[in-house]
């Protein structure tokens, strides 16, 4: 199952800065990013090609960090791509806790990240929805 990180920092010059240097100088990739800020401190999502390795690198110094499972599906790159997705996944009871996407072929086809409280569940009704799922050795070769 793919992951992405979550890391609590605050918001000042710099920190998001110390956070990809790490990430850097252990020759981790990163292949999406979201930084969403609540005043004085931020939550800084990234899908990384070693989720495990970066968590482990990250709170050897001292950063915050979470991993949390998710599921990468394919879109279309259309009006109502995403908006299908959430329609598909809220008729079925399934809440996000988080998501970002990234085009990955203008006008083709994008790609969502999701964090929801059932990912096994969302899965399910993605794949029954024809969607197609990209598997953990693709996420992390973005």
């Amino acid at each position: 199952m793919a992951h992405h990180l979550s890391i609590f920092m605050e918001n000042q010059p710099g920190k998001l800065e110390r956070i990809t240097r790490i990430l850097a100088e252990e020759k981790i990739n990163m292949r999406a990013i979201s930084l969403a800020s609540g005043g004085d401190f931020g939550v800084l999502k990234i899908l990384v090609t070693e989720p495990e390795r970066a968590a482990t690198v990250l709170r050897e110094h001292k950063v915050t960090v979470s991993s949390r499972k998710i599921v990468m599906a394919l879109i279309d790159d259309e009006p109502g791509g995403f908006h299908r997705v959430l329609e598909l996944l809220s008729s079925n009871g399934l809440n996000l806790q988080d998501c970002y996407g990234f085009v990955l072929e203008s006008r083709k086809t994008a790609a969502i990240v999701i964090e929801a409280e059932n990912i096994p569940d969302a899965e399910q009704r993605l794949v029954a929805a024809g969607y197609q799922l990209l598997t953990d050795a693709e996420i992390y070769a973005l």
